[in-house]
């Protein structure tokens, strides 16, 4: 027995993690992995990291698929792979997506598209696609980030393609909920990785200066907050986000408050 099933047991549920083998989203996996869920994994070029997981959670139901989440025939090849075997989803955590930062004057019409592809019109084709083949009660989890209502001057094209996922959260939560569906968004702040300051100089001691815990958030709390929506004890949750980003939302306007 895992940590997470004296909190949540997910034996016998069936759930879909994009972007599962790498990153926030391997971590994200494997607090899931912990509630005793089943697990259904995508990757796009990490094909390498599917036996490293399995090795690394031996007794676990752990499958793999590759998905490319800005192809459309993509999408629908993965769904009617798991529709020919039968399976059917509790719960699907749409976590891939693309982070390029870039600023506005670099930023061009093929840069755009390719965020917009992946990390808008990927997620609600995706959620179209599963829809037929989740259970009722079943729950959607979409990845968002403080990005779609914090604007960054690296991040103007991967904000908007979050803010757009925020709404179509909402519009499918509204319709969804006909069928025995809740969907919900995380919008995560700045998580912790390795080499953290390599990626753009000073984000890391910035974001841990202003935020009221001074820390960056950890992926494995989005596992957490993912875990939660996953489970009853959210049951009359649905068409919201949740921030988890160590309180930098509230960071002060004015370095000098009294």
């Amino acid at each position: 027995m895992g940590k997470y099933t004296e909190m949540v047991d997910l034996t016998g549920k069936t759930v879909v993690v994009t972007g599962g083998l790498s990153g926030a989203g391997r971590l994200i996996a494997e607090v899931l992995i912990d509630a005793g869920a089943d697990m259904i994994l995508t990757y796009n070029r990490s094909a390498g990291a599917a036996d490293t997981m399995k090795n690394e959670h031996p007794g676990s139901s752990i499958s793999c698929f590759r998905l490319d989440q800005s192809d459309i025939s993509s999408i629908e090849g993965f769904a009617g792979a798991l529709a020919d075997e039968g399976i059917t989803i509790d719960c699907l955590v749409n976590n891939a997506g693309i982070y390029p930062a870039c600023r506005i004057d670099d930023i061009t019409p093929e840069g755009w598209d390719a965020m917009m592809d992946t990390n808008t019109r990927g997620v609600f084709f995706l959620c179209k696609a599963l829809k037929p083949l989740m259970l009722k009660p079943a729950s959607i989890i979409n990845i968002s980030s403080i990005n779609a209502t914090n604007p960054a001057r690296a991040l103007a094209h991967y904000g908007a393609s979050k803010a757009a996922v925020e709404m179509v959260t909402r519009s499918l939560a509204q319709v969804y909920g006909d069928s025995g569906i809740r969907v919900n968004c995380i919008a995560p702040g700045l998580i912790y990785k390795e080499g953290q300051d390599e990626y753009i100089p000073g984000w890391a001691d910035s974001y841990k200066e202003r935020s009221p815990l001074h820390r960056l958030v950890q992926a494995e709390e989005i596992g957490k907050t993912c875990l939660f929506l996953a489970s009853d004890l959210s049951s009359a949750i649905t068409g919201q986000t949740i921030t988890v980003d160590c309180g930098i939302m509230l960071a002060p306007c004015f370095y000098n408050e009294c």
